[in-house]
């Protein structure tokens, strides 16, 4: 299993075609060859063999098709938002609340009070919404076509749903599937900002470190 990704380590996106996979190759093993820089031997070796092992995946179609099929770097399919559900919770532990009548000062200045109920961090929270984007963002996860447009339909899924932790995660993929590698490392850390033991958002950090950060 790989240390760090592949593709970031050749420094072109998932959705790269061979020739922009051997191009990338050359140009990175001419740059490190220890040949060339006699100085950082030791640093060098290990970069070429870091690149040879990724170059030897990825070029490889069988090989470079079994690695992009771990679990992973699949979109996670959930389509119902964590708005929805925190109300689909039956709230037994308190008792009702009964609303008293407002007062005629109350009555007079309702028109001039804002209020937003639904509103959490500045988001407003429309679960409806944010189902929408999110089936709509997993319509076009699965084509490499869209997704640019994928990542701005979980985008949105989060504008209406800032706790949906699969929508966190999908919009985190699509910006490593786009190559995207710095913003995708941002969104894998909000995923466990959201949810402290997925394992899928762990590995991919451990994927997507970088050795000179």
């Amino acid at each position: 299993m790989a240390k760090r990704d592949y593709y970031m380590i050749l420094g072109v996106p998932p959705t790269a075609l061979p020739d922009e996979i051997k191009k990338a190759y050359r140009m990175l093993s001419k740059k490190y060859h220890p040949d060339l820089n006699p100085d950082m031997k030791t640093v060098s070796d290990e970069k070429m063999k870091e690149l040879v092992e990724a170059y030897n995946a990825l070029n490889d179609s069988s090989k470079r098709k079994a690695y992009d099929k771990q679990p992973q770097f699949q979109a996670k399919r959930f389509a119902k938002s964590s708005v929805r559900a925190r109300a689909d919770k039956p709230a037994f532990t308190k008792k009702p609340k009964y609303s008293k009548e407002p007062s005629l000062l109350e009555r007079l200045l309702s028109p001039f009070l804002k209020k937003n109920p639904t509103s959490e961090g500045g988001s407003l929270l429309d679960p409806k919404q944010a189902d929408v984007h999110f089936t709509l963002g997993l319509s076009m996860a699965d084509s490499e076509t869209f997704y640019e447009q994928a990542k701005g339909e979980f985008k949105l899924t989060l504008k209406f749903d800032p706790k949906h932790k699969e929508a966190a995660y999908n919009h985190a993929l699509m910006c490593y599937k786009l190559g995207e590698f710095e913003e995708a490392r941002i969104g894998f850390q909000r995923c466990l900002q959201l949810e402290p033991e997925d394992q899928m958002a762990r590995r991919m950090l451990a994927l997507l470190h970088d050795p000179m950060l």
